[in-house]
């Protein structure tokens, strides 16, 4: 009878997430190449191939999704079965900020992770742009905020600097005249820096859309309204890079974990401990 080992799939899990076998084995404690014979075996188990490598990238096969959907919840139920051991479970409530563009790449992953390895720590979790949860966390609305800003506050830590790139529905996307915008309101440091790049490089631009939430950005993407900026670590997989002779570099911008718990406690450091690690493996 064959047996799956749970390090290879955690291994398969890690790589796909972090779309990097070096990566994967950082976060692992492993060798690339000790990784790279635990992917290679799992394939033979399972009698598939499991990645399509594209461009560069990791892009799972049929087979690759199916086993990784089970993967997940095979060590998701190992993760909560094994934290109900602990001598001493961490428990208590965490209330989390989060751009929006954030959530949508961090929160399937990361945070569906750290909640299924403490069960006993309920997340409650707000997206917003990163001048409102900094409002917010002012007002002690939050215990901690992930926040995209180009310097920040006295209590902010840097887990990140990351390059903002030009984004759109499609590679081929084009137009004529001034550069149509997607954009979130005003005070969003994407937006800024979008205007600014553009006055600089004397191009013409035009507003089409603005919405707040990635959600509306990315339809407003998908139908061919503009083109929007966003930090490169946050790019959904269902958008693209744009690269476009009118379009000027943007340069980069810092992503900071914020503590503002009125009183110290595990939960909160746990989790600030888990996303700083996947930001800044």
């Amino acid at each position: 009878m064959k047996h799956l080992s749970f390090e290879s799939l955690r291994s398969f899990v890690m790589v796909t997430d972090l779309q990097s076998f070096t990566l994967a084995g950082e976060r692992l404690g492993r060798s690339q190449p000790a990784i790279s014979l635990q992917l290679k075996k799992l394939e033979e188990q399972v009698d598939a191939v499991l990645f399509d490598r594209q461009g560069g990238k990791l892009k799972l096969t049929a087979a690759g999704q199916e086993l990784y959907q089970g993967a997940r919840q095979l060590l998701s139920s190992h993760d909560q079965l094994l934290a109900r051991f602990e001598k001493t479970p961490i428990s208590g409530q965490v209330r989390l900020g989060i751009p929006s563009e954030f959530a949508t790449a961090l929160l399937p992953r990361v945070l569906g992770q750290f909640a299924a390895s403490y069960p006993q720590i309920t997340l409650e979790v707000t997206s917003a742009l990163s001048r409102d949860l900094r409002l917010g966390a002012s007002r002690g609305q939050f215990d901690v905020i992930l926040t995209v800003a180009e310097q920040g506050p006295p209590n902010a830590v840097q887990v990140k600097e990351d390059q903002l790139v030009w984004v759109a529905g499609r590679s081929d996307f084009s137009w004529q005249g001034p550069v149509p915008l997607v954009l979130a309101a005003e005070g969003c440091i994407y937006r800024r820096r979008t205007l600014q790049a553009l006055k600089q490089m004397g191009r013409n631009c035009r507003i089409t859309y603005t919405n707040s939430d990635l959600t509306g950005i990315s339809s407003a993407l998908k139908s061919d309204l503009g083109t929007t900026v966003l930090a490169k670590s946050s790019l959904p997989a269902d958008l693209v890079e744009l690269r476009h002779p009118d379009l000027p570099p943007l340069g980069t911008v810092g992503i900071y974990l914020e503590r503002h718990s009125q009183t110290p406690n595990d939960a909160s450091e746990h989790l600030l401990s888990y996303l700083s690690d996947f930001l800044n493996p």
